[in-house]
């Protein structure tokens, strides 16, 4: 696992320095080593987190045997060591026992192919300087991110975006749009993100600049939901499927150092650590988030399925007083503004003082097997969307969108009148903000001149990737694009990589999500019983029937009670009519107008709507944004 970085444009100007400094501060993605190599046109860099052969033969930026193709890469290919024998056959010569190297070299025989070849997680760059020819590519699901930026000449690319912003050659300015779509949907989609000019390579691309071009195209899509098993049930479905996953673990316990495993009180993690202890993992130590408040806190369950499966855990306790103290570093390791991910920065800050390098984590198992209780929200809207179409949209908007009423009611409007009740329930489920509210809370510079949504647009465009397939099935291949890649993946890379570890989500392997998306919604969606039943040769009796009768919860934390009590000073000094003015990005009077109604009405607004405005404020002054 590793921080890449790199330039190239046409005349081959010395970039050292601005790669240099990207590596610099991509240092916390790799402390082991790096190393910036100079290649005419190119220039890559490399931080490099040591946990395949961890001798100096494994250092990158990595050559050929005769240095005319060079990789600087991030990740992990579980099915690396498939390749070797074949391609020592065909002459290639290996200096190290790395995934890295392995790359290279299917890259030497198959050109852009390789990466169709490749199973597991990963970002890389390939110099090619026989063809003056540089590769990008990003894995399937999108678990590892890779940022490019156009520049004079060429591009720049990095593994985060505060590297490109280190690099003094790629602006700070805010992209007003994706400030939108972050109050919309909490999250950035692509193809923004919160700088202008800087865009992700999206999951399952790869691009190529050559000759002052750059073009990216897919080489995989997320296949659409139940297109390939029909007849099929639980019971003939269940082993195959636990073959499948267990072959997942047992590939993606390839490392030279110890492996921790996230534990909650779910379903997911205990099948996860099931599955490991089968496979082989006999080296596995759990490790849990615990809270004082008592509803928040799945730690006796995490405890229970510990014990039940033999392996030992930890319980880690988070106070008010210690989020206050890390916010900041939390904010900034989040890369872009998102409502959610100090889940993954708590629980990766403690493994790494653990001592770890790679954990495991269930993550995934909510979108594939029916997990999310919004599932029944998004039917219930989308009906009601039916029923209200005949309305008109202006009724909606000028009786519920009222702003006496919780937000969580406005969000109602969008039922009324609506052109497709599919993608109404999506915008009344989903959005935190209103456009309405976005073009008040931001400043003139960045609100929408109209009524446009960006985050409607994007929902739009995915629900016609969808159309034709049932409700059911459009809802759950959404929430992939939706909320998994762009959100969950996104902000458990950065916030892990944040304290040097690396998260292997082992239920998205590509393999597993294609077999299990082929699956009709009747049988994969039934709140994790597909699940179960395909692991429940490895899990004890007592934990299977605990993990069936235990109530789903949703790990987030006490943020209601914190908002209002220990971070209320906090938030009082953030959104200071001085400090917000400063930075130019929300009007200082609507935000103190929201936070004084939260105040006084905390369901009124809801914390998470307080949480994304503060870490936006907060954000845009680490990062020295511009408007």
């Amino acid at each position: 696992m590793c921080g890449i970085a790199g330039i190239t444009r046409q005349g081959g100007a010395s970039a050292h320095e601005p790669v240099a400094r990207m590596v610099a501060a991509l240092a916390h993605r790799g402390p082991d080593s790096n190393g910036v190599i100079a290649l005419g046109e190119c220039m890559l860099g490399n931080t490099r987190l040591a946990i395949v052969d961890l001798s100096e033969h494994g250092r990158q930026p990595m050559c050929n045997e005769d240095s005319t193709i060079w990789i600087t890469y991030n990740g992990e290919c579980y099915n690396a060591a498939e390749f070797r024998p074949e391609l020592a056959r065909r002459g290639h010569q290996f200096r190290s026992a790395t995934d890295t190297e392995v790359i290279l070299h299917l890259y030497e025989e198959y050109g852009e192919g390789c990466v169709e070849k490749l199973r597991g997680m990963f970002a890389f760059a390939i110099w090619d300087s026989r063809a003056r020819k540089l590769l990008l590519a990003r894995d399937r699901l999108g678990i590892k991110p890779l940022y490019y930026a156009p520049i004079a000449g060429g591009i720049a690319f990095a593994s985060e975006i505060k590297a490109l912003l280190a690099s003094e050659i790629v602006s700070h300015k805010l992209d007003a749009a994706a400030c939108r779509v972050f109050l919309e949907l909490g999250h950035i989609p692509p193809p923004w993100t919160i700088v202008e000019n800087v865009r992700p390579l999206e999951p399952g691309h790869l691009a190529v600049w050559k000759d002052g071009n750059f073009q990216s195209r897919a080489y995989w899509k997320l296949p659409m939901p139940g297109n390939g098993r029909r007849n099929v049930s639980s019971e003939t479905i269940a082993q195959p499927l636990g073959d499948l996953l267990l072959d997942s673990c047992r590939a993606q316990l390839m490392s030279d150092v110890p492996i921790a495993l996230f534990l909650s009180g779910g379903v997911d993690s205990a099948v996860l650590g099931a599955l490991m202890r089968r496979a082989g993992a006999d080296r596995l130590t759990a490790l849990t988030i615990g809270f004082e408040e008592k509803q928040f806190d799945e730690s006796a369950g995490s405890r229970r399925t510990a014990q039940l499966l033999g392996i030992p855990s930890r319980v880690i306790r988070l106070s008010a007083s210690e989020m206050e103290g890390s916010l900041d570093r939390a904010i900034w390791a989040m890369d872009q503004p998102t409502v959610d991910g100090l889940n993954a920065f708590w629980i990766s800050l403690v493994a790494a003082q653990a001592g770890f390098k790679v954990a495991l984590s269930g993550q995934g198992g909510d979108e594939l097997f029916g997990g999310y209780e919004s599932l029944a929200w998004f039917d219930r809207f989308s009906s009601a969307a039916g029923l209200l179409r005949p309305l008109p949209n202006a009724v909606g908007r000028g009786i519920l969108d009222h702003r006496a009423f919780p937000f969580r009611w406005r969000k109602i409007s969008y039922l009324v009148g609506a052109d497709d009740p599919f993608v109404a329930a999506q915008l009344a489920v989903r959005l935190l903000f209103l456009e309405t509210d976005v073009r008040e809370l931001l400043s003139p510079a960045l609100g929408p001149s109209n009524s446009h949504s960006e985050a409607a647009d994007c929902i739009r465009e995915w629900a016609d990737a969808t159309k034709g397939q049932s409700p059911q099935d459009r809802i759950a291949w959404l929430d992939f694009p939706a909320h998994l890649e762009a959100r969950l993946l996104r902000d458990g890379d950065a916030m892990s990589m944040a304290h040097s570890l690396e998260v292997r989500p082992v239920l998205l392997d590509h393999e597993v999500v294609q077999f299990v998306m082929s699956l009709p919604a009747s049988l994969r969606l039934q709140k994790k019983k597909l699940l179960l039943d395909a692991a429940r040769g490895g899990l004890p009796a007592g934990l299977l029937e605990e993990l069936s009768s235990r109530p789903k919860k949703t790990f987030t934390f006490p943020f209601a009670r914190w908002l209002s009590g220990r971070l209320q000073n906090t938030i009082d000094k953030t959104f200071s009519a001085e400090r917000l003015a400063a930075t130019g990005v929300l009007r200082p009077e609507a935000i103190r107008k929201l936070w004084t109604r939260y105040l006084a009405k905390p369901e009124s607004v809801g914390w998470s709507r307080i949480w994304s405005v503060l870490v936006l404020a907060r954000w845009c002054e680490l990062m020295r944004i511009e408007v």
